[in-house]
């Protein structure tokens, strides 16, 4: 088919992406962008908490006693400053801030990919908004071929060549494109309703991106959720190793800063009042679920990994699936091209007609007319191709950014 070869490079071959950045940044609203900024801002805080997890607080306590043992009610004050703090636990520590890194990133993920997925949805209805407003183009052409048909056949019916059925099928088929029509501008309507829930921006002034397709290396090694997934399965490995170090044995430092009024029972002896408390201790802990525990995470590692697996997969088939989709719709332009230059011949050979008298100026508008609708037709099919290709970029690390 004619031009199919030419389509296939623009859709196909091409690994660059031409948008305008400025217009995928700015697409949402600004509600819609503040609450993904807090969102990263609350991921960054808590994985900072969880970093520093493993520090245990220092304890400042002051307390006052009273009492009356002696002649006259007597109060001792007490000033104390508590550590103890695990310096060494067989590896659990580092674990623990490589646990928190890791789950720290996924969750950063996870959010740019809710972000994308707001940019996604509003950028698909914007191209639906633009691919319904062709539609009605179309349909009006097609409304006017009905007009020009029904026109037709009444003079047919009137002059007794064709019977009535004929007259009544232009007007049945004129209704029906009519109220097409209308069940487009009611679905555009909704579609800038929905729009405006995503965007402060008026769909009209938005320069859509031209997205072409992507090299499947390039689209497999830049997956922002095998990112993420890969992060998850760091995290269950650390939290594995973190689960196995709670049931080994632990050091911790110990120290006591007092400061205390004297009790008045040693009120001559030479007893400090302001005094250090300090040393170590080992522990072990011992649970009748440590096994279990162990376990569990490790069970919990292993799905992770196969999630990962599967996850690739499905990347895989996402790709192949758009570039089948393309590859069809490739070929729907490669016909409406072709059906275009029939038209166009048809309309030559149409205007030749009316010039000597053979045809009237009716078959004329109505071959003009389905000239213009196929060449309408393509550019609806290239919406297609964009909505699929969007749906390819919505992953892709370092687009819709």
């Amino acid at each position: 088919m004619k031009g199919l070869n030419g389509l296939k490079k623009l859709l196909l071959l091409s690994s660059t992406l031409l948008f305008s950045s400025s217009e995928l940044v700015n697409v949402l609203s600004n509600n819609q962008n503040a609450l993904i900024d807090t969102k990263k801002d609350k991921i960054e805080v808590d994985t900072k908490k969880l970093e520093n997890s493993w520090i245990n607080p220092i304890r400042v306590q002051y307390g006052k006693n009273y009492s009356t043992q002696f002649n006259s009610t007597t109060g001792t004050g007490q000033f104390i400053i508590s550590v103890d703090q695990p310096i060494f636990k067989m590896g659990g520590i580092w674990e623990a801030i490589k646990y928190a890194k890791a789950l720290g990133e996924a969750n950063s993920i996870d959010i740019e990919l809710q972000r994308r997925g707001l940019i996604t949805k509003a950028l698909t209805l914007l191209y639906n908004i633009k691919k319904s407003n062709l539609q009605i183009e179309k349909l009006n052409l097609l409304i006017k071929n009905d007009e020009l048909d029904i026109l037709i056949q009444k003079e047919s019916y009137e002059a007794g060549v064709t019977n009535r059925t004929l007259y009544d099928r232009a007007l049945l088929k004129r209704n029906q494109d009519i109220t097409s029509k209308l069940e487009l501008e009611l679905q555009i309507t909704k579609l800038k309703n929905d729009f405006s829930l995503l965007s402060d921006k008026s769909p009209e002034t938005i320069t859509l991106p031209n997205f072409t397709m992507i090299d499947k290396d390039r689209y497999k090694s830049t997956q922002l959720e095998l990112k993420r997934d890969a992060l998850h399965v760091e995290e269950k490995r650390h939290n594995k190793y973190m689960v196995v170090t709670k049931y080994l044995p632990e050091i911790s430092v110990t120290g006591r800063y007092i400061n205390e009024d004297k009790n008045p029972l040693f009120a001559n002896s030479k007893i400090k009042t302001e005094y250090y408390n300090y040393g170590f201790k080992v522990s072990l802990p011992i649970n009748i679920n440590s096994y279990r525990d162990i376990e569990s995470s490790k069970i919990d590692y292993i799905n992770a990994k196969i999630s990962l697996e599967e996850q690739k997969k499905k990347v895989e088939n996402r790709y192949n699936l758009v570039k089948k989709r393309l590859e069809i719709i490739d070929q729907k332009i490669a016909l409406s091209i072709d059906d275009a230059q029939n038209y166009a011949s048809m309309l030559r050979v149409a205007q030749e007609s009316e010039e000597i008298g053979d045809s009237t100026n009716y078959d004329t508008q109505i071959v003009e007319n389905n000239l213009r609708v196929r060449e309408l037709d393509q550019d609806i099919y290239r919406y297609d191709a964009q909505l699929e290709l969007l749906s390819l970029y919505e992953k892709v690390e370092g687009v819709l950014e």
